[in-house]
């Protein structure tokens, strides 16, 4: 629907992935979204609506965005005093089902609210818009909107990495046509209320080549995160990602993260340190046709200090590395429909014999798992 520049739409995205290993409580965790084994999950019932405003016009200009998200992948969008409570726990989703976070149980399929501002553009330089309200990170190359990604599954630098979503105020500065800036403060990750007031820095820069060919983006968030509701610690990412597309159907994607977290982490020595985390990714893409196109990505996350993706302490756990690769293809028989299948094999170091933890996969009983998936995307 397209009325007074209002637009209405959405999309279903359903999927299955099989699991090679078969683990036993039928999730494919550390992989997150399409997390369950030899199962059909609907990741996403998406539906927006919004106004853009017109950026690069000559007149202030005004919109908003509103973001409803029904299936299995709300539960990895969820902001603190929204979509749960300041404990955790859920708020207005059920707390019955087999997902487990922090001590607390929530349901398979559930609603979350990932974006909810008003926007202002300014006919300022070449075009200036303020955001505020609830909405996307900016940081990082992959998104939760599964039309805005090439593979089904996720990298674990979006999934554990970086933040989802974040809410106050982000200002993107058109400087050239080649030259954009952001700035903006905002309430920590994945939170809607902040029980101890903190804030973070939003910041970013973006470059184009003058032929498009070459896209290179820096973005950090900075900040005291809530570790509970009595105590905070500082928290910086960055994401520095490099798109180059050589022709017209090659077209390569870099990106490295590094992560920090004051008090995150206990040393060898029993005592209280930063934790950091890092990664590097690559993709490449070839477009076959109109309607296909294969893509492959690899990628190396590394959780130096176990904060991340399988927290153990220190004294007892070794490795900390991840490896992902990913084959896949995106196909189109339809204006409207994209199929993603895909295969991805995972690999890790990470170990605790003392605690029985074999590796990461299948229920911490294997040091690597095999994934054969993929999703239907139809838009509406």
């Amino acid at each position: 629907m397209n009325s007074q520049r209002i637009r209405v739409g959405g999309w279903l995205d359903q999927g299955f992935t099989g699991n090679f290993q078969k683990p036993s409580n039928n999730f494919n965790l550390p992989v997150t979204f399409n997390d369950r084994s030899n199962e059909y999950q609907m990741n996403q019932l998406y539906l927006f609506m919004e106004r853009e405003v017109d950026f690069g016009g000559d007149e202030l200009d005004w919109g908003f965005r509103a973001d409803l998200l029904y299936g299995t992948d709300y539960f990895f969008t969820t902001a603190i005093g929204l979509e749960t409570n300041t404990d955790g726990s859920a708020h207005w989703n059920s707390s019955d089902g087999p997902r487990r976070s922090g001590g607390n149980t929530f349901a398979m399929y559930g609603v979350a609210l990932p974006q909810l501002y008003a926007e202002l553009y300014i006919p300022w330089l070449s075009g200036v818009s303020v955001k505020a309200g609830h909405f996307y990170t900016p940081i990082g190359y992959e998104k939760v909107t599964a039309p805005d990604n090439f593979f089904y599954s996720h990298s674990y630098s979006m999934q554990y990495g970086e933040p989802f979503t974040h809410t106050g105020i982000l200002s993107t500065f058109q400087v050239s046509d080649q030259l954009q800036l952001l700035a903006g403060i905002a309430r920590g990750w994945d939170a809607w209320e902040d029980p101890n007031d903190d804030a973070e820095l939003l910041a970013g820069i973006g470059w184009v080549s003058s032929d498009q060919a070459t896209n290179v983006n820096l973005a950090l968030s900075s900040g005291d995160q809530d570790t509970n509701v009595d105590a905070s610690a500082n928290r910086t990412i960055i994401s520095f990602v490099l798109s180059h597309q050589f022709n017209d159907c090659l077209t390569y994607v870099f990106q490295s993260d590094f992560g920090i977290q004051d008090n995150g982490a206990i040393n060898n020595q029993f005592q209280v340190v930063p934790a950091k985390w890092y990664s590097i990714n690559q993709y490449l893409y070839y477009d076959v046709s109109d309607t296909l196109a294969w893509g492959a990505r690899f990628e190396w996350f590394r959780d130096q200090d176990f904060s991340r993706v399988v927290q153990l302490s220190p004294p007892f756990a070794s490795g900390g590395n991840y490896f992902e690769l990913t084959v896949g293809a995106n196909w189109k028989p339809h204006p409207c429909v994209t199929v993603r299948p895909e295969l991805r094999f995972d690999w890790s170091d990470t170990s605790s014999p003392l605690l029985n933890v074999q590796g990461p996969y299948r229920n911490f009983q294997a040091d690597y798992q095999v994934l054969l998936g993929g999703d239907v995307i139809i838009r509406f």
